[in-house]
C-alpha cells in the first residue's frame, strides 16, 4: 500500500485501527529521550499533503503547546470520532516519540480530519490548512480553561483606527488573529525583500475603498483610512507570508529574508506597540529558505512562526 514512506489516502479507510489512544496513560512529552535530539522521530508523507507535516512538527517542537495539550486526558467512550482531534493529535506525538521506526504514519488524525472535511491536497495555502486545523481543535478541547490558554499561544490581538476621508469620523475596533499577513511582491530582477519590511509596511497607514468600510455617520459606505496597532504583545508571533497569486494561481517565489532573532522595537514605531513591554520574539534551531525566483512551487517560506525566548521570559 505504501512505498518510501508515500500511502494512499483512499485505502486509508480499510486500515485496521490501531490500540486506542485512551489504552495510554496520557502524560508530558519528553524533548530529550529517544534517538533523534529533540526525542521524536520523524512523520511518513501521505499522497500529496506535504502541508500538513511540517505544521504538525512545529506544533510538537512548541513545548508550551504540547504540556497544554497533554493536559487534555483521555476520551470517554462518549467521545465521538469527529471530536477527537486533541487525543488524535497528543497520540501522534507520542507515538512519535516511542517509535522505532524512522517516522510513523498519521493514519488515524488523518481519518479524523477527513470527517471534518479539511482539505488536505497539494497547492492548499499550509496557512490556510493552519486555520482549519486550529479552529477545529480548539473547538473539541474538552475544558474551557485549557481551550482559552491553547488560544493565548497564538492569539495576536491587534486594535483598528478607521477615520472617515469624508467626515472624519473615527472608530475603532478590536480583531484577534491567528497569523499576521504579510504581502510578498513580485520583483523581475531577483530583488531581496525583508520581513522586517513587510511587518512595517502592515502596521503603516492603509487606505480604504469605499467597499471596504462603512461609515456609521454618513451612513453609507466611504472611503477611509485605517491604522493597525498591538494591543498587546503575542505569546507566539505567527507570519504568513502571502505568496499566492490569486489571479495566476501560482506562487510568488521572490526572494523574502527573515531575522534568526526579531526585535518589534526595530521594526515598529512605538505607537503600533503596547506600552511597557518589551517585544523581544526569537525562534530557536529553525532553517529554511528564503526564497529565489527561480523556484517554481518550491521550497520557500509561507509561514514563519516566532515564540519568546528564555532571555525575554525573565
Amino acid at each position: 500500500m505504501y512505498e518510501d514512506g508515500y500511502v494512499d489516502l483512499q485505502q486509508l479507510d480499510g486500515e485496521d485501527e490501531q490500540s486506542d489512544s485512551a489504552d495510554s496513560p496520557i502524560r508530558c512529552l519528553s524533548y530529550s529521550s529517544g534517538r533523534y535530539r529533540n526525542g521524536a522521530v520523524g512523520l511518513c508523507n501521505i499522497g500529496g499533503m506535504c502541508c500538513l507535516n511540517p505544521l504538525l512538527q512545529t506544533l510538537y517542537m512548541y513545548k508550551e503547546f504540547t504540556d497544554t495539550l497533554c493536559r487534555i486526558g483521555v476520551p470517554g467512550d462518549d467521545v465521538p470520532p469527529e471530536k477527537r482531534l486533541p487525543y488524535e493529535l497528543l497520540s501522534l506525538f507520542e507515538e512519535m516519540q516511542d517509535s522505532q521506526e524512522d517516522a510513523v504514519p498519521p493514519y488515524r488524525l488523518l481519518r479524523c480530519l477527513q470527517m471534518l472535511k479539511v482539505t488536505l491536497v497539494a497547492r492548499i495555502d499550509v496557512v490556510e490548512v493552519f486555520s482549519s486545523f486550529w479552529d477545529h481543535l480548539i473547538r473539541d478541547v474538552p475544558n474551557p480553561d485549557l481551550e482559552e490558554e491553547l488560544r493565548s499561544l497564538y492569539n495576536i490581538s491587534l486594535e483598528e483606527h478607521v477615520t472617515c476621508q469624508r467626515c472624519r469620523h473615527q472608530s475603532s475596533a478590536h480583531r484577534d488573529l491567528l497569523s499576521l499577513p504579510l504581502r510578498v511582491s513580485r520583483y523581475k530582477y531577483h530583488k531581496t525583500s525583508s520581513l522586517e519590511r513587510a511587518l512595517s509596511r502592515y502596521f503603516l497607514c492603509q487606505d480604504l475603498d469605499e467597499e471596504e468600510n462603512f461609515c456609521s455617520k454618513c451612513g453609507n459606505n466611504t472611503r477611509a483610512s485605517k491604522v493597525t496597532n498591538l494591543r498587546s504583545l503575542p505569546r507566539t508571533l505567527t507570519f504568513h507570508l502571502r505568496r499566492l497569486c490569486k489571479k495566476k494561481r501560482e506562487k510568488i517565489n521572490s526572494t523574502v529574508t527573515f531575522p534568526p532573532e526579531l526585535d518589534l522595537q526595530e521594526v515598529l514605531s512605538p505607537r503600533h506597540l503596547p506600552p511597557d513591554q518589551q517585544p523581544e520574539v526569537s525562534w530557536d534551531d529553525v532553517k529554511c529558505t528564503y526564497g529565489n525566483t527561480a523556484f517554481h512551487w518550491g521550497a520557500t517560506a509561507v509561514l514563519l512562526i516566532y515564540v519568546p525566548s528564555a532571555r525575554s521570559c525573565d
